[in-house]
């Protein structure tokens, strides 16, 4: 329910976000390591945003299944240790 929860205020903040950036069209031109573009600052803030949210959402995973390796090996010790007495 929480994870329900977290996703729709996600999805909420994400189509508030491209809203805001579809009213700012103006062209800009953007520097990055290897290039150049002009890009309109809407579609900036987009690909900006959406990164973010990848990024934000490969760590979570990573983290969950960290703790997740951890629960088992734990579960599992504690088979053994209860199989002993």
């Amino acid at each position: 329910m929480k994870g329900i929860i977290s996703l729709l205020v996600i999805v909420v903040l994400l189509a508030f976000a491209f809203a805001i950036g579809s009213q700012n069209d103006a062209v800009i031109p953007v520097n990055y390591l290897i290039a150049q573009a002009e890009l309109r600052i809407s579609t900036l803030i987009a690909v900006a945003l959406s990164l973010g949210v990848v990024i934000g959402f490969l760590l979570m995973f990573a983290s969950w299944v960290s703790v997740r390796v951890q629960l088992t090996s734990t579960r599992a010790r504690l088979k053994k240790a209860l199989k002993e007495h």
